[in-house]
This record gives structure tokens, sequence and C-alpha cells, in this order.
């Protein structure tokens, strides 16, 4: 199985007037520049999840969103697990519902995909690693086992590198 862990783009500030909460900030324009670029990378290097679980966060339903549509993917499935104060392992548990995909996107917040990326790796939420916006963590699981530290980190990559890679 393989897992693309991906921190939603840039968004509508916390000072912002128009915000009336957190859950509703919204993706700027650099915030959607930043997923075009790495849906675009993904559908290049042929991604096709079975599944896409989001956040029920506007800015990381709207990065689904616009992961599922380039890569051609079914619309994202809200996972509670994803939104702050969720689990890694809640979430492991709303992956193995869907009779365990072989290719997953969960798009989230810091410091929960953080944590994600920490508990699939070493079993451990805080070994976390640090994400930028739009950035995107590959983790690898044996077919069989969606146990925490069972994780291989294949690649972790952020905008600006993907848009070098996409202009080569």
């Amino acid at each position: 199985m393989e897992i693309y862990i991906v921190r939603h783009g840039k968004a509508l500030d916390h000072g912002d007037q128009r915000v009336t909460s957190d859950e509703m900030r919204w993706l700027i324009e650099e915030g959607r520049a930043e997923i075009e670029t790495m849906a675009a990378l993904l559908a290049r290097l042929g991604v096709t999840p079975d599944l896409v679980l989001t956040s029920p966060l506007v800015r990381a339903r709207q990065t689904a969103e616009i992961i599922a549509e380039r890569v051609g993917s079914a619309a994202p499935t809200i996972c509670d697990e994803l939104a702050p104060g969720g689990s890694p392992g809640g979430v492991l548990a709303e992956i193995a519902r869907h009779d365990n995909p072989e290719t997953v996107v969960a798009a989230g917040h810091m410091p929960g995909v953080a944590y994600l990326v920490g508990y699939l790796l070493h079993q451990d939420p805080d070994c976390g690693i640090g994400f930028r916006t739009g950035a995107i963590a590959r983790i690898g699981l044996p077919d069989s086992d969606l146990a925490p530290g069972a994780g291989r980190l294949r690649w972790m990559i952020p905008p600006t590198v993907a848009q070098r890679l996409m202009s080569e």
C-alpha cells in the first residue's frame, strides 16, 4: 500500500476579516497553485488513488478535490480523524474500513500530518517530520500490514521542488 500524505495548500490568514472560524479558511490563489503543481506531479507519476481522504475543514477539502480531479480519482471522503485533534490510529482505521486500498491520498493539517508520518514510520506520532504547505510525503506499507511502525518513507516533496521537477 502507498499512502500520499498531503498538507493543504496556503490558506486565508487567521487574521483576515473574512475568517469567521479556522474551519472555514479557504485556499488562497497561491495555495491553489501549490496544489495544482502537486496534483500535476502525482498525475505525471501515474498515481491513481483508490481512496482520497480529507479533513472536513475547507482548505483540506479543496486540496483533496483538486488532487482527485487532476488524477482522475473518485470524490474525496471526509475523515474526521484528519481534522485537528484527530488521531493517526483513527486514520488507519478509516483506511481499513475501505477494504485496504492499494493507493491512498490523505489531506490534512499540521501537526496532524506530521503525527501520521511519525506513527506510520516509528509507531510514535511525536517522531513526525515538518511539512510545508502543499507538501506530500509518500509512505510505503506492506500490503497486509497497516500497523504503526511498518511504513517506509519513499519520498517527501514540497511544491517548490515539484515545480522544478515539472519544468524539466
